[in-house]
C-alpha cells in the first residue's frame, strides 16, 4: 500500500516555516499542547533499503535559507528533477521523506515546471500523521492543494488544507504525542486499523 501525501507548490517556502507551521497545525489536529521537535537531514544515503550514510542535520540557519517550491533544473535523464530531504521526530523515533518533484513538461518542452512535495512516511501512527501535517502546512503556506490520493483519510476528500483541518481535528482529550497520533488515525474507520504500530518506539 502506497502511503504517500502530497502538496502542490504554487509559492516557494523556507524549511523553516514549514516546520513552525507543521508543529503548529499538529498541535491543532491532536489538541494538545506539547509537539515533540523536528529535525531535518540532507543528503542520507541508502543502500537496499538500509542506510549507509547518516546525512547531514540543518541547523536553524540551514531551516531558513532553504527554500522548497523553486524551479529544479532538469537532471540529465528526464524532464524530472527532485530534492530530498528526510524528517525526524527523535522523541519516537518516527520519520518521513520528503521528496520535492519539478515536473516539466516533456513534449512542449516547457521547462518552468509545476513543483509537489510528496511526503512518503514509516508506517506508522506517528509517521503518518507527521506526513499530513506536513503537506497540510506546506499547502497552506504556499496557497497551494493538499493531496491525499492514496491513504484517503477522508472520503470524500478534500484539498483545502483548512477544510481537511476543520473535519478531522480531535476532540480534547488526554494521552502523549503518539498517543494522539494513533487516536488521530482511528478516526478513519476505513483504515482498518492501519497502521498497526503507534511509533518506531512502541508496536
Amino acid at each position: 500500500m502506497s502511503v504517500d501525501l502530497e502538496a502542490t507548490l504554487p509559492m516557494p517556502v523556507t524549511l523553516a516555516a514549514t516546520l513552525g507551521r507543521t508543529r503548529v497545525i499538529l498541535s491543532d489536529l491532536l489538541a494538545i499542547v506539547s509537539v515533540p521537535d523536528l529535525t531535518v537531514f540532507a543528503g542520507r544515503q541508502y543502500q537496499r533499503g538500509a542506510r549507509t550514510g547518516p546525512g547531514r542535520r540543518l541547523d536553524a540557519a540551514e531551516l531558513a535559507a532553504t527554500v522548497i517550491g523553486d524551479p529544479i533544473a532538469p537532471g540529465e535523464a528526464g524532464v524530472h528533477a527532485s530534492t530530498h530531504f528526510e524528517i525526524d521526530v527523535p522523541a519516537t523515533g518516527d520519520g518521513v521523506r520528503l521528496m520535492v518533484v519539478d515536473y516539466h513538461d516533456e513534449q512542449s518542452g516547457d521547462l518552468t515546471g509545476h513543483r509537489h512535495a510528496v511526503i512518503s512516511p514509516y508506517r506508522t501512527c506517528v509517521a503518518v500523521t507527521l506526513a499530513a501535517a506536513l503537506a497540510l502546512a506546506m499547502a497552506e503556506l504556499a496557497q497551494g492543494d493538499y493531496l491525499d490520493e492514496q491513504v484517503r483519510m477522508l472520503r470524500p476528500g478534500a484539498h483545502l488544507p483548512g477544510e481537511v483541518i476543520d473535519r478531522t481535528r480531535l476532540a480534547g482529550g488526554s494521552g502523549d504525542f503518539a498517543a494522539r497520533c494513533e487516536k488521530y488515525l482511528r478516526q478513519f474507520p476505513h483504515l482498518n486499523g492501519w497502521p498497526q504500530n503507534r511509533s518506531m518506539g512502541r508496536r
